[in-house]
């Protein structure tokens, strides 16, 4: 007897993928902007002037991702490449989060 399962690399999970990394993108954005303005430099002195540096760069990141998805889905038309180049820059920054501000606050560091 044969298994009549559909294919796990298929055309509705490659858009259900990408629409789920899309929104991701979208959200974590919008949750950048929230801290961002919530969360100011000017209330607390001692806060280094590069302190918000790697939210400015995790929000670059997230936006070229929201932006390759996003015409994805607009276009309706999807690439398995894409898409899984995308799931992977936003699993490895949100993996690696500490090293790279640590990376980015090294290099914005003034003496």
């Amino acid at each position: 007897m044969e298994d009549n399962k559909p294919p796990i690399l298929n055309s509705k999970n490659i858009a259900l993928i990408t629409k789920i990394i899309a929104i991701y993108s979208a959200f974590y954005l919008c949750v950048i902007v929230v801290q961002l303005f919530t969360n100011p430099l000017d209330d607390n002195p001692l806060t280094p002037q590069n302190a918000y540096d790697p939210f400015y760069f995790m929000a670059a990141v997230h936006a070229v991702v929201l932006i390759l998805c996003g015409v994805s889905v607009l276009k309706k038309k999807f690439h398995w490449a894409i898409t899984l180049s995308c799931a992977l820059v936003v699993a490895l920054t949100r993996f690696y989060y500490n090293e790279i501000a640590e990376y980015i606050w090294s290099l914005t560091t003034t003496i």
